[in-house]
């Protein structure tokens, strides 16, 4: 990750932290009884963020949590160990989010699952790496060492 990039990533961490406050203060003065539920959905939202941290693979990470910042891509979490070629896989999804506009939902489990709503780029996985296909969607795994 270049400069630029950890700039752009920075400036919208801080704007998306800017809007949280916002919403916090807006519900803080016109609904004070759904603060808990806000501070909720914030606190889950860290400790995804955590998690993904913890399972040591920093290039997909920022990739991740960026484009999930962005509101363009979702993920979850259900393991805490993951043994994937880092640079390709962010390489991979990096060229995933500039090349579509369906919706992504990433599941780090043993290996990656990327489930992709809409028009998936034909260079970005191997016909190998499709799991799934439908009209609606296509989902591609990749597994451990990859």
């Amino acid at each position: 990750m270049d400069s630029d990039q950890v700039l752009t990533l920075l400036s919208t961490v801080r704007h998306e932290w800017m809007n949280r406050l916002q919403m916090i203060s807006l519900y803080a003065a016109l609904e004070p009884a759904k603060l808990e539920e806000l501070y909720e959905r914030y606190r889950r939202q860290a400790d995804e963020e955590s998690a993904l941290v913890r399972l040591n693979v920093p290039m997909t990470s920022l990739v991740v949590i960026q484009a999930n910042w962005e509101g363009r891509l979702t993920y979850t979490i259900s393991t805490d160990h993951l043994a994937i070629n880092d640079a390709e896989v962010a390489q991979q999804l990096a060229r995933l989010l500039g090349a579509t506009d369906g919706s992504i939902h990433v599941t780090f489990t043993d290996g990656l699952t990327v489930r992709v709503t809409g028009e998936v780029p034909e260079d970005v996985f191997t016909s190998e790496d499709v799991y799934e296909q439908d009209v609606a969607s296509t989902t591609f795994r990749l597994k451990e060492g990859k």
